[in-house]
């Protein structure tokens, strides 16, 4: 997929003495896409996988019974390490740089075993105990809460439609955790704490790695974050000690969670901010809640009646108005 990736946008420069005649003619309608079209395809397809990720991770969880800090254990380890790899084969530059400098080595230290750990974490509990359609609505209140951040760190009040956008999201969170009856939960109390944790975490996944992401490759960045993480579960989780049997179904839904659904759904995503704005891609990444909804539905059988409808039209509306405020 990496080197795809490089033949479509670069023309095959680093690869140019391997032979990928029958690949190219494949992907060479693309090489005259505009800017805008190959951001798009790219945002869209990491959003896609994703979406698919979190209903994937659903049936292993809930289905297969695996353990969710395992998963996490997996899913960082394998996924860092294809990500640096592919890091290493793009762009051709030192994977080590991040790692120079006193703050650097802080910042990351914090990055790869407090912040990415406990967002992996949270995601996969909130699967766990609601499902991926839920939990991933529940991820786009991340925005909101950052919004309410900000405005605490610059001691300002938010702005009346920011307001708005807090009220609606907040309203549409109640409705999907108690199925519009005020007077009971629809899902189950852990289920409601690790939902709500989720932005929180969000929160801090968006604000933390900042200064990294904007002075260093975010490919290389998240590569290291989530390999040293998944290294670090080692004394308490083990990749070769799987506490469950696994048939090779679920050996296949292993495999696309870490090569799709978080190295390629990575760097498909973060490819795509070479050639559209970042507020774009984010109305782009919007599909994945709407694709692990449609998803639950058809494969899982999940109920998504007109109250988790409603519930989430009340969150992502404003998630879509902050994506397209480009300030």
């Amino acid at each position: 997929m990496f080197i795809c990736y490089d033949i479509i946008f670069n023309k095959g420069a680093v690869y140019n003495s391997i032979n990928l005649n029958k690949l190219r003619g494949i992907i060479i309608c693309m090489s005259g896409f505009s800017s805008a079209r190959k951001g798009a395809v790219l945002a869209i397809s990491g959003s896609l996988f994703w979406g698919i990720m979190g209903v994937v991770c659903q049936f292993l969880l809930q289905e297969r019974q695996l353990p969710a800090l395992w998963l996490v254990h997996v899913r960082m380890l394998f996924a860092g390490l294809l990500m640096l790899v592919g890091d290493y084969f793009i762009n051709r530059k030192n994977l080590y740089e991040v790692w120079h400098g006193r703050y650097n080595i802080v910042q990351m230290l914090i990055f790869s075993f407090v912040t990415i750990m406990a967002v992996q974490f949270t995601y996969l509990s909130a699967v766990k105990h609601m499902n991926a359609a839920m939990a991933t609505v529940f991820v786009s209140l991340a925005p909101i809460m950052t919004m309410l951040w900000l405005c605490l760190r610059r001691w300002e009040s938010p702005r009346f439609n920011e307001a708005l956008c807090c009220i609606s999201a907040v309203l549409g969170a109640i409705i999907m955790a108690t199925h519009g009856d005020m007077t009971s939960l629809s899902i189950s109390e852990e289920g409601l704490l690790w939902g709500v944790t989720l932005p929180f975490a969000g929160v801090v996944y968006t604000v933390q790695p900042g200064y990294l992401m904007k002075h260093f490759r975010p490919i290389n960045v998240i590569g290291w974050g989530l390999l040293l993480g998944g290294v670090a579960l080692i004394p308490w989780v083990q990749f070769w000690n799987c506490p469950v049997s696994l048939d090779i179904t679920a050996i296949l839904m292993l495999g696309y969670t870490v090569v799709f659904g978080t190295a390629i759904a990575f760097g498909t995503f973060l490819a795509s901010l070479r050639y559209i704005q970042p507020h774009i891609a984010a109305i782009y990444e919007l599909l994945e809640p709407f694709s692990a909804i449609a998803l639950s539905i058809i494969l899982l059988d999940v109920l998504f009646q007109l109250p988790e409808w409603i519930g989430t039209a009340l969150i992502m509306l404003p998630v879509i108005y902050l994506a397209l405020r480009k300030n």
